[in-house]
Order: C-alpha cells, then structure tokens, then sequence
C-alpha cells in the first residue's frame, strides 16, 4: 500500500513537473516568435543609433575603445564590448549586434527568477521570468533593437536586486564587494540605475544595520567598478554630471510618469499614438484593482524580502524624476530598467498552475495586442520627420556606381551608411546649418559630430552629400552645390550630389 502510494506520489511529481516545464516552452517559444516577427516588421527596421554602437563594435576589434557611446557622455560602451566578439566570429551584420539584447533579456529572465525564488516563491518566481521573456510590450520592440544600454540596464537591476538580497541573508566581505562592484559597473554603464540603486541599498541598511561597518568595502568596490566613468569625468570637469536644460517641473514629471508611462509600460496604452487598450472607464477600474493589490501585498511582504520590490516600487518614480530626461511621454524608455519590479510584482498573483496560464496569457496578449498595434503605419506629420527609407541597397549602388565613398549626410543615413558598407563609404553627419567652397569643394560648417574622425577624413577627402528628401532645408545647399557644378543623382527619397570629376 504504502509503494503504491509513493508511486502515486511521484507520478502526480511528474506530471506537475512536466505541466510547468510545458508552460515555460511555450512562453519561450512565444518569445521568440515575437521577436522574430518584430525583427521582419517595419518596427525592426535599423537605425542610425544601433549602426553607432555596432561600428564601436567594429574599431574595438581594433584596439579602439571608448567610455561611452559616441558623441555622449553617459550611455556606457559595455554592450558595444560584448558584441565585438559575436562580430569577430560571425561578422559584422545587424542580427549578430542584435543577439547581445537578445541574450541579456535571456540572462535577465533568468536572474528574475532567481530573485523571485528568495522573495515571492518558486512557482511565482517560474511565472516571473516566463513572464519577463514575453512581456512588457515595450521591452520586447526596444530591445529587439541594439540601443546600447537598455538591455544591460535591465540585466543589472536584476542582479542588484539578487546581490542585495545575498549580502542581507548574509554579509560577508565577498558579498559586500561584489555588490559595490555590480552597482560600480550598472552606474558607469547607465546613469538610470540610480533610481533602482537609491531604495535598494536603504532596504539593506534598514534589514541589516550591522552592514554599515563594511560599506567601505563596497564604496571601494563600486569606485573599481565605475573607475572609467570616474576616469573620464575628472578629465573632463565632471560633464557626465551636467543636466540639459529642460522647462518641465518635478511634479509634470510625476504625473506623466504615472499617466502615460506606466499604462504603456504594462500596456494599457500603445507607446507613441497613447491610444487606450480599454475603455476609459474599464480602464479606471484596472487601475484601481492593481492600486489596491499593490497596497495589500505592500502591507503583507513588509517584514519579509519581498518587501525589497516594494521599497524599489514606491521610491522609485521620485528619485527617476529627478531627471530633466524623464520629460518624456510618448514612450517609456527611461522605465525599462524598473520593469523586473513590476513583473515580479504582478507575478505574485500566480501561486497555481491555472493562476499562472491565466498571467502569461493575460501578458502575451497585451503584448501581441500592443505590438501589433506599434506596427499599424502612422501618417508623419511632415516629411522633416518621416524616417529613412527601409533599405539602403539602392543608394549604396547609385553611390558606387559615381564613385562617391567620402560624404555628408544627416546622422539618421550617415552612420547607417558607415556600418552597412563596413566602413568602405565613411559618411559623417552634419546638419548643413552653414557651408563654404575651399579648395575646390563645398563643405559644410562644423556640426555636433557623433563621432569626429569621421568627419575629419570627409572633409580631407573629395566627398559627395546625401541628403533625404523634404527631411532638410536645402535651400543654402542646393544653390551652392549647383553653382559649382555638382551633379545631382535620385533614388527613391535619397538625394546624390556627387562631386565634379568623380566617375559616373
């Protein structure tokens, strides 16, 4: 009697064994469906932004490194480092700069789910990271593009908050230093840390006080860390520090973090058009219902672990605003790096099996209902700001065929230009604000490079302009490249003019 109860037993085992294992396959295969369909929709379209990172790529295959991304002083080069080697194997190509988000939203799920495992419980821990391959819908299209500090963004919250919690459990050196060195590093890599960083170590001093009498190790530890945003930053009178001038208050802040933002995040609003998933009204209610869940579950984790993702919740929308940056409301970049909060947060309501179908269908299908609607074409409201055609296969050959490899171009077809031709057209940016004729040839004026070699070798060499049709004021350009006998080719909405004496 008693075998065959333990046989029993262990087949009720498997069976819940495999009824998991089945439900995490197909959140990954969702995942990754949804990111092979992002990739061929026009939401996968490249642009100039991930041609930066992936050409820093490029130069440190070559011994050429660099702080930051160019032309920036915050935004670290970590994620150009980690594609270099996938470039060195497979070549420089948009799907191998793409795999490196790719695979740190991987590693990102999985370090969900090992915080989870110390704070919300095993099953809800499983759901989180499924969760978090499939959802926020925002997270998927963002990181489905190499933006070079998002993904990496992400991926140190989660270890931050994991760290946190090993150090608490048990402060020894060891621990303590390997946090200060993964906040170091998280903080020279993206500065958006901060927010998440601020609440996480006051939660560790309020559960463990007695951690205070190391903390010099992991202040020493973190300085190791962020050593080149230091580096950099006393070399360059602390710019890293400056803020951009902004008109937008505090509290306007606030408030668009809490509408539009977050809505977009979870997706109850579609970033951009910030058209509702719900009716005004049922849409309240949602609200409501997680305002009253996260208060209930706020007071019932206060004197466990769980209370960390509550204590990062609650003080992070005012340390974030803070930021002139975050005067953003028609997309929620700057929240990504809070979103393994939230899905743990939202992963407590999956304590069963049925539970836990009912939040990953919920998630997938805001996800899929969010996506799809992002793809839906949206009219731009002047040709100034309809982006870049799709494919720059016709002008690299109309380019090759007059002999242009030299040129200047805006920064949205420039560095594009750079990394699709692997640098065998070097076009640099410029906004064409003012020109002069030297030399022989026209050159525009200095500009905001992104990154000055470039436009140092442009302007030595006889170069050729692009210029994108209705997306920039010509009427200095036009007439002083006409007058000196510039040659002027179309194709598609891209506009040639080749300088006199290259071959057609």
């Amino acid at each position: 009697m008693i075998a065959v109860q333990r046989a029993q037993l262990a087949s009720l085992g498997r069976l819940a064994l495999s009824r998991w294992t089945v439900l995490a396959g197909v959140a990954f295969a969702v995942g990754v469906a949804l990111r092979i369909w992002l990739y061929r929709s026009s939401l996968g379209v490249p642009n100039s932004d991930e041609a930066v990172l992936g050409l820093m790529a490029v130069h440190a295959l070559h011994g050429q490194f660099t702080t930051f991304i160019w032309g920036q002083t915050y935004g670290g080069s970590q994620e150009a480092l980690l594609a270099a080697p996938l470039f060195a194997v497979f070549g420089s190509s948009w799907i191998a700069l793409r795999m490196v988000p790719f695979i740190l939203c991987g590693v990102a799920a999985l370090v969900v789910w090992r915080v989870g495992l110390r704070t919300i419980g095993s099953r809800p821990a499983a759901v989180a990271a499924c969760a978090y391959w499939i959802w926020p819908p925002f997270l998927l299209f963002h990181l489905g593009h190499a933006y070079g500090f998002y993904a990496t963004g992400i991926t140190y919250c989660g270890l931050i908050l994991l760290l946190a919690l090993r150090t608490v459990e048990q402060p020894s050196r060891l621990r303590i230093g390997l946090f200060g060195l993964v906040l170091g590093l998280a903080f020279w890599q993206t500065p958006q840390i901060v927010p998440i960083a601020v609440p996480v170590v006051a939660w560790m001093i309020w559960r463990r006080p007695g951690i205070l009498r190391r903390a010099w190790l992991g202040v020493v530890f973190a300085a190791l860390g962020a050593a080149p945003w230091l580096s950099y930053n006393a070399r360059h009178d602390w710019i890293s520090l400056s803020l951009p001038a902004d008109t937008s208050t505090y509290v306007h802040r606030l408030r668009i973090f809490l509408s539009p933002l977050i809505p977009m995040t979870i997706g109850l609003r579609a970033p951009f058009s910030q058209e509702l998933l719900l009716p005004n009204l049922l849409t309240y209610v949602v609200y409501l219902a997680l305002l009253v869940l996260f208060v209930v579950g706020a007071i019932r984790a206060r004197s466990r672990s769980a209370s960390l993702l509550y204590w990062v919740a609650i003080a992070y929308p005012f340390v974030y605003a803070v930021q002139p940056l975050t005067n953003l409301s028609s997309e929620p970049r700057y929240l990504l790096i809070a979103t393994p909060v939230l899905t743990l947060l939202l992963a407590q309501l999956a304590t069963s099996y049925v539970r836990a179908i009912l939040v990953l269908a919920v998630a997938a299908a805001l996800s899929v209902v969010t996506l799809h609607r992002m793809n839906e074409p949206v009219p731009a409201a002047s040709a100034a700001t309809a982006p870049p055609p799709a494919d720059f296969r016709p002008l690299i050959t109309l380019l090759d065929r007059v002999g242009v490899t030299r040129l200047y171009a805006s920064y949205w077809v420039a560095y594009r230009l750079d990394f699709e031709t692997r640098e065998r057209i070097i076009a640099s940016n410029n906004s064409f604000r003012s020109a002069r004729f030297v030399d022989g040839q026209v050159t525009p004026g200095a500009d905001l490079w992104r990154y000055p070699p470039y436009a140092h070798e442009v302007d030595r060499a006889r170069h050729g302009f692009v210029f994108l049709r209705g997306a920039e004021r010509l009427d200095l350009m036009v007439p002083l490249l006409e007058r000196h006998r510039y040659r002027r080719y179309t194709v598609g909405r891209f506009i040639v003019y080749a300088p006199p004496g290259s071959t057609h």
